[in-house]
């Protein structure tokens, strides 16, 4: 059942055409089946082992799983996890400051951003979660790992973002404009935006900081890798740290406004910016979170590396199919149909197998998960 389920995910299987080839590859497979087995029996191989050689009459397929040969699960980014405490942390700091200064003035845009920054500090610790449970190692029941649940997470973020950010500041701008407030105290309420604009700017400026440090490592300029960040977590506190500074101006403006006019409808009116701004986030990081969730293909870069490692081992005549799919952040499933020389010695297949395995996780340690299909030249 596992060779079809195997088929399954890597296609429709074909037969291998060349008879030396098929009858060598039918006959390493099965000796190492009856290894397995017999090790199994004495007790020296574990029921999930970090070769798994699968063989169902077809093309020799092996899977490699990285967790089974490291001995541990995918761990969590430590630059992620302290931007989003940072986060966190300024957040929560600025959305108690924003609602004393809300209740003394009486200004719709400082309740707006209040509910902005509570949004915020929730939406961290929905980050937090998805983080933790996305770094969770793979199961009889999730076999690919959990790593798509950081994905999940995010949509989460977007959809309170959505509603309790968005949707609250434009009911807000519709209160004020029906039932007009006067605002007091301004001078409370420029101190509060001005210290909460320091606050973000700390919080944003950890989060830049590990983007640049990321972006470095990878080689890559900074605008291009944040386009094609593939982590939730680090691109939500960056969107709604963005987010909130552009708020924090808008408030600004629109307090300021209303206290030189006396008109309290520019006081609506950046409330109602607030919310657009906010629900305009909330649609980037869904529209992200959707792409992820549905299955998403990592950077064209990465899947040349990928090819290049697979196909400079010996014996390999070409890629006849690469399939790479992100299962989390730093998580890869990779899928690779390749057809080898008709003069390979059985006894090399399981070496070369072993080589592929080895050096996808030497060189690409973010493959959690391998399959890879090895057809006879003409295939």
């Amino acid at each position: 059942m596992p060779g079809a389920i195997d088929q399954r995910i890597l296609g429709t299987r074909r037969r291998a055409r060349a008879p030396r080839l098929a009858r060598e590859l039918h006959q390493e497979a099965a000796n190492y089946v009856h290894r397995a087995r017999r090790s199994r029996r004495a007790g020296g191989l574990r029921a999930e082992s970090s070769r798994s050689w699968l063989y169902d009459g077809g093309p020799f397929l092996a899977r490699h799983r990285r967790a089974d040969v490291e001995g541990r699960p995918p761990t969590v980014s430590e630059g992620t996890t302290r931007a989003v405490f940072a986060a966190f942390l300024g957040n929560l700091a600025i959305a108690i400051t924003k609602a004393v200064a809300a209740a003394m003035t009486g200004s719709g845009a400082l309740l707006a951003e209040t509910a902005h920054s509570i949004a915020d500090s929730l939406n961290q610790i929905f980050l937090y979660v998805g983080l933790r449970r996305s770094a969770r190692p793979a199961t009889e029941r999730h076999p690919l790992g959990h790593g798509k649940e950081g994905y999940f997470w995010a949509l989460v973020v977007a959809l309170f973002l959505f509603f309790g950010g968005g949707i609250f500041s434009i009911y807000q701008a519709y209160d004020r404009l029906a039932h007009p407030h006067a605002v007091e105290q301004a001078a409370v309420g420029f101190i509060v935006l001005g210290l909460s604009t320091v606050f973000e700017m700390f919080s944003l400026s950890v989060a830049v900081r590990e983007l640049r440090h990321a972006a470095r490592e990878d080689g890559v300029p900074v605008r291009r890798f944040f386009g094609q960040l593939q982590d939730p977590a680090l691109r939500t506190v960056i969107y709604e740290d963005s987010a909130a500074i552009a708020g924090l101006a808008t408030a600004t403006i629109g307090l300021a406004l209303t206290v030189a006019t006396g008109d309290h409808r520019f006081d609506a009116l950046a409330s109602a910016v607030i919310g657009i701004v906010l629900i305009y986030v909330a649609y980037q990081l869904a529209w992200g979170a959707r792409g992820l969730i549905v299955g998403q293909a990592p950077p064209e870069r990465v899947r040349e590396a990928l090819e290049a490692t697979i196909g400079s081992e010996p014996y390999i005549d070409k890629i006849l199919e690469l399939v790479a799919v992100q299962m989390g952040t730093d998580q890869l499933l990779v899928m690779a149909r390749v057809s080898v020389h008709d003069e390979i010695p059985a006894g090399d297949v399981e070496r070369l197998m072993v080589r592929l395995r080895d050096r996808l996780r030497r060189e690409h340690p973010e493959v959690t998960d391998s399959f890879i299909e090895l057809a006879p030249a003409d295939a």
